[in-house]
């Protein structure tokens, strides 16, 4: 008699995904047992988040038919709101011993987004959606069905380029982005688009708004996306392969990236003490959602 194992569903995205690349106990750590630190996400995601909220408000606004000008007002409306909540956004700017901005302050990050704002006053593309978090089954066979999420920030029509999704990236230092990226060819794979913008978001203060704010596009071709989602698949069914042993082995090799692994302490106690640290410095959060999948430089 033939016996049928149940398919194996696995749900990814590209922040889970690039952990799972990077360090299988990050991930497991990160994405399985959802430890945050205790002292929360830390300035850098907060007013990443809080430029996202803003031009999240924008976007929707004139997508409901709102003049520019109504629109900017909104956006900054819901900035102020969020600020409001935020644990880990100053007033003003600190800057470290070598006076390099080291922790955003709100008043610079609405001084940002005005000069944003004035930058792209003659901005010709129309947005379509904002803040809209995609998902499809992008992968299925005998053993496994991948389903597949992203938050897409914007979604444009440029006329020029046709439509394609747009992520903001916030940034202290400027630097190129490479297309060999989980996120930007994930977002291309749900769009179905060949092509996405990464819209630069800089908070240097030395720099003019021409250099601050700048749109890279990306182009892929149909292969290399397929290439992705085979990737995707394979990693998929190591994922089943980790949950079904319960074993996450760490990746050294990984320890300094992300600023700095910050579960390196944990995997520098010895393994009968590891419980311990993770209940002095850490804290349970919420499951993983991709609609908070916000990444900073």
């Amino acid at each position: 008699m033939e016996i049928y194992l149940p398919k194996q569903n696995v749900i990814f995205d590209a922040t889970v995904l690039s952990a799972l690349q990077g360090c299988e106990r990050y991930m497991d750590l990160r994405f399985n047992m959802n430890y945050i630190p205790i002292g929360g996400t830390g300035n850098a995601l907060e007013v990443g988040s809080l430029v996202h909220m803003i031009l999240q408000e924008y976007n929707r606004a004139l997508i409901a038919g709102q003049t520019r000008t109504n629109a900017i007002i909104i956006g900054m409306q819901a900035g102020e709101e969020f600020y409001k909540t935020s644990e880990n956004i100053p007033m003003e700017n600190e800057k470290d011993k070598q006076s390099k901005l080291k922790i955003v302050g709100y008043s610079w990050a609405i001084e940002t987004m005005n000069q944003y704002f004035e930058k792209w006053k003659n901005d010709h593309w129309t947005p379509i959606s904002a803040e809209r978090v995609a998902g499809e089954v992008i992968y299925e066979d005998d053993e496994i069905r991948i389903l597949y999420k992203a938050k897409l920030d914007l979604t444009v029509d440029t006329y020029q380029d046709g439509i394609m999704p747009v992520d903001y990236k916030t940034m202290k230092q400027k630097r190129d982005v490479l297309s060999l990226n989980n996120q930007f060819m994930g977002q291309c794979i749900l769009a179905k688009s060949r092509k996405m913008c990464i819209e630069k978001i800089g908070w240097q203060q030395t720099l003019k708004p021409e250099e601050k704010f700048t749109r890279q596009i990306m182009s892929y071709s149909a292969d290399r996306l397929a290439e992705q989602i085979e990737t995707i698949a394979y990693y998929g069914k190591h994922m089943v392969q980790l949950n079904n042993q319960n074993y996450f082995p760490p990746r050294f090799s990984h320890c300094d990236k992300w600023g700095g692994c910050m579960y390196r302490g944990i995997c520098e106690s010895d393994r009968g003490m590891r419980e311990e640290e993770l209940k002095l410095h850490f804290k349970v959060g919420e499951s993983w959602d991709p609609s908070n999948d916000i990444e900073v430089d």
